[in-house]
């Protein structure tokens, strides 16, 4: 009678026991499940960090920010070296303003002078975009100028279609896990860029969300030495807009 019972799955040896939770805990290890889990704490230790930096950003706005001073604000720098005479905001502490740009930004009304962004707005999917430019716009002084540099994707276009004449060692400089194996992972590279990279433009499109967010007067600029860097020039797109 006793053997009709179900068999305890540790039935057996102290030693078969302790090796059967030693190949589940391996397996766990090797499990999307525990990826999953990892990305879960990073995910809220970001949203934790976003939260505690913007407020950091707000007290240091309220403290020491005075919309009366002639206000140049550089956003999405991370913590590469500032622009001489620029003020700066990005999530990170080490930005004079730190501040999560998917809120906007933190300053008043009408309290900015200029405005500059390179290499950003590609970071954004098309609403938290849309939302920025709207919140740019509300923080530029009247007849304020907003200057800003994005990736070129029609480039890549380009090279999609016209293989023999795309330069990847000069354009291909970032590793994103891509085997580059075929003319796709051109397009891939630049859209999403290992995950970076959210909207993409040309010299049209850029315009066209510039004019949607309520800018005025937008238009291609070249580029500016004494602004912009020279190592993106070849793959940029340089414009400028007005309140």
């Amino acid at each position: 009678k006793l053997n009709e019972f179900p068999k305890d799955p540790f039935h057996g040896s102290l030693l078969e026991s302790i090796f059967m939770i030693t190949s589940l805990l391996d397996l766990a290890r090797k499990n999307r499940f525990t990826n999953r889990l990892k990305n879960t704490f990073k995910s809220v230790f970001s949203e934790l960090t976003s939260y505690g930096c913007s407020a950091v950003g707000y007290a240091k706005v309220w403290l020491f920010f005075r919309r009366r001073n002639v206000n140049r604000l550089e956003f999405g720098v991370g913590e590469s070296r500032k622009k001489p005479g620029f003020i700066t905001t990005d999530l990170s502490l080490g930005t004079d303003y730190p501040f999560d740009l998917r809120m906007g930004l933190p300053f008043p009304e009408s309290s900015i002078d200029v405005l500059y962004s390179e290499h950003v707005l590609e970071h954004f999917d098309y609403r938290d975009l849309m939302f920025l430019l709207v919140d740019c716009r509300r923080v530029l002084k009247p007849e304020g100028t907003f200057f800003f540099v994005v990736p070129n994707a029609r480039l890549y276009v380009n090279g999609y279609q016209h293989p023999d004449q795309f330069d990847r060692d000069t354009f291909l400089t970032c590793d994103t896990g891509l085997a580059m194996k075929s003319q796709m992972d051109l397009l891939n590279y630049i859209f999403y860029l290992g995950g970076q990279h959210r909207h993409m433009y040309d010299e049209e499109s850029i315009l066209t969300v510039l004019s949607a967010a309520g800018f005025r007067s937008v238009s291609l600029r070249p580029f500016d030495p004494e602004l912009d860097q020279e190592t993106r020039r070849h793959e940029s797109i340089y414009g400028v807009a007005l309140k």
